[in-house]
């Protein structure tokens, strides 16, 4: 512990390496509150850690590997513990998962950097930058590889796997050596140099799995939108406004003819005011009128077939109240002959 209180960086190196090692041993779940807390530690430490790198600038772009001191090559392997401890951090919300994802990508692509940049192993050029998500997609969405292709890529992997087992038990004597009082500098040196290869093969897959995880974090964001749209409540056209009237005489006199005039009174209200001064005539539930008509024509012609029926009921009865309002209408008849009308001024 430094002067102050100030962790060393050896300090925090050790404290990381500790919680990656009870994470890659746990059997608890990774959404359990012991490995989040853990994962929380272990991200605080790398970050404190790889704040002391820069400031202390251990690392070039143009250096070779022998240059680097022994107890410093461990550092290297810092960007790839910080990836591998932020793509196990669990989220309240999936939409917050995608900037978890690109974040331990990031770190992952920055420890390959600095690996090639070492020579420490070459790797393919693409595989250091972000490869765009269109490419990616691409490739999930083609067509099968032809008979040659998939030999090649079978083979690879076989070799892979062969060169990752005998990498794996060289580390694990190394580490066994690690532990012992006095170890050799090339020990050291060569073990340093196995984890980071190691760590190669894991940086490599998990940005295979976690490139992944981002196309279907877009289509899973993208069918989300989809369906918002489709399920947004869809806008209620607007009923038609009544057709408006000018309330009175004034209005006009006061724009001009010509010109629109207040829309203040629409036809059912003029209508009711006709009614009530008396101009027009109110509505009757017997009896059919034009208005009736315009209003509803099937109904109006429902209407007058019902009178003819009551009223050839009624004449086939006798009803007395019939047979005088229809000697009374002949009566009419014969006083007001047809044709007769208004012959004033006729001659």
């Amino acid at each position: 512990m430094a002067e102050g209180g100030e962790e060393r960086l050896p300090d925090l190196y050790e404290k990381i390496w500790s919680c990656w090692g009870t994470l890659d041993s746990t059997e608890e779940p990774s959404s359990s509150y012991n490995v989040q807390k853990t994962i929380i530690t272990g991200i605080t430490a790398g970050i404190k850690a790889i704040r002391m790198v820069n400031d202390l600038g251990l690392f070039s772009t143009n250096e070779d590997l022998d240059e680097v001191a022994t107890n410093e090559i461990k550092y290297l392997l810092l960007p790839a513990f910080m990836g591998y401890f932020t793509e196990r951090k669990t989220v309240k919300k999936m939409e917050e998962r995608g900037s978890l994802v690109k974040e331990a990508k990031a770190y992952y692509i920055d420890f390959l950097r600095n690996c090639d940049n070492y020579g420490i192993a070459k790797l393919d050029k693409r595989l250091l930058n972000l490869t765009p998500e269109a490419d990616q997609k691409a490739k999930l969405s083609g067509g099968p590889q032809g008979m040659a292709g998939m030999m090649q890529t079978r083979e690879e992997k076989i070799k892979s796997f062969k060169e990752k087992k005998e990498l794996d038990a060289r580390v694990k004597e190394l580490h066994d050596k690690m532990k012992q009082d006095h170890v050799d500098e090339d020990v050291k040196r060569e073990y340093f140099i196995g984890l980071l290869k190691q760590w190669i093969g894991n940086a490599k897959e998990s940005l295979d799995s976690l490139q992944v995880e981002v196309i279907m974090l877009d289509l899973r964001s993208q069918t989300l939108n989809d369906d918002e749209a489709e399920n947004k409540p869809k806008e209620k056209k607007k009923a038609l406004r009544p057709f408006i009237i000018t309330k009175d005489m004034i209005q006009k006199a006061v724009f001009g003819a010509g010109y629109p005039s207040i829309p203040s009174l629409t036809i059912e209200e003029f209508y009711e005011q006709k009614v009530k001064d008396g101009t027009f005539q109110p509505p009757t539930s017997k009896g059919h009128s034009m208005q009736n008509w315009a209003q509803d024509p099937e109904k109006d012609k429902e209407a007058q077939e019902r009178e003819a029926e009551e009223k050839e009921r009624k004449e086939e009865q006798d009803d007395p109240e019939e047979i005088q309002k229809t000697r009374a209408f002949d009566d009419w008849k014969d006083d007001h002959r047809r044709g007769w009308g208004n012959r004033k001024n006729m001659g």
